[in-house]
C-alpha cells in the first residue's frame, strides 16, 4: 500500500491535504505506566497571568517516557508494537525485555514488529535498532539518537527521518556529520543507535488548506 495518501477534497479544508499511511501503527492507547502528565503553560507565567497571547487549547497529550539512555546492556528486547507519539514527529516502538519489562524507544526506519534489538557497551552486530558506543561503529555508518556526553542520553538526531553519519574514529574522538552538514567531534564512549529515524515521509505531509 502506498505510503503517501492524497484524496479528492470533499470540503475546502481538505484541499492539498496529504497524509501518510499508518496502518502498521497500534490503534489503542499507550502503556499507562510509561506515560506522564505533560504540563503546558498555555502562554501563562508563574503567576497565572497571560504573557503570550493566543496560546492554548488543542487535544490533551500524555507524554510518553522514552528510553534515551538504552542502558539495559546485553539483554535482547523484542519489538511488541509501533505507536504514534503526539509529542514528536517520529514514531515510537514498545520494546519488551525478559521479565515483562517494557520501554519506549524512538522507532528506526525498517524496524518491524517482532524484531529483536540489543544494547551493549561492547561491539555487537550493526543491526538496525542496536545501540553501542561510537568507537565500535564502523565509519560511513548511519546512526541516530546520538549522545553529546557519555551516559548523557541521546540528544542528536531524534526527529523523523534524521540520521548522522560516522565519518572517522580517531582515539577517543569520533567525527560526525550532522543532518545540517555540520562536522562535530564527540567522545568515542558516547552511544548511538544504528539506522535512520523512521517516519521519513513526515516531511511530505500537509494539513491542507489553512485559510
Amino acid at each position: 500500500m502506498a505510503k503517501i495518501i492524497s484524496k479528492k477534497p470533499l470540503t475546502p479544508s481538505q484541499r492539498f491535504r496529504i497524509t501518510v499511511n499508518s496502518d502498521e501503527l497500534h490503534t489503542g492507547g499507550p502503556v499507562k505506566n510509561l506515560t506522564a502528565y505533560n504540563h503546558r503553560s498555555k502562554g501563562r507565567n508563574c503567576y497565572g497571568r497571560i504573557t503570550s497571547r493566543r496560546r492554548g487549547g488543542g487535544h490533551k497529550r500524555l507524554y510518553r517516557q522514552i528510553d534515551f539512555r538504552r542502558n539495559a546492556f546485553d539483554v535482547s528486547g523484542t519489538v511488541v508494537r509501533l505507536e504514534y507519539d503526539p509529542n514528536r514527529s517520529s514514531h515510537i516502538a514498545l520494546v519488551e525485555y525478559p521479565g515483562k519489562v517494557q520501554t519506549y524507544i524512538i522507532a528506526p526506519r525498517d524496524l518491524k514488529v517482532g524484531s529483536v534489538i540489543k544494547s551493549s557497551s561492547e561491539k555487537i552486530e550493526l543491526q538496525v535498532g542496536n545501540n553501542m558506543p561510537l568507537k565500535h561503529i564502523a565509519p560511513s555508518t548511519f546512526v541516530h539518537c546520538v549522545e553529546l556526553l557519555p551516559n548523557g542520553g541521546a540528544r542528536i538526531a531524534r526527529s523523523a527521518g534524521n540520521l548522522v553519519q560516522v565519518m572517522a574514529v580517531e582515539g577517543d574522538k569520533v567525527t560526525l556529520k550532522l543532518p545540517s552538514g555540520e562536522i562535530r567531534y564527540v567522545h568515542s564512549d558516547c552511544r548511538a543507535t544504528v539506522g535512520q529515524v523512521g517516519n521519513v515521509e513526515h516531511e511530505k505531509e500537509s494539513i491542507g488548506k489553512t485559510s
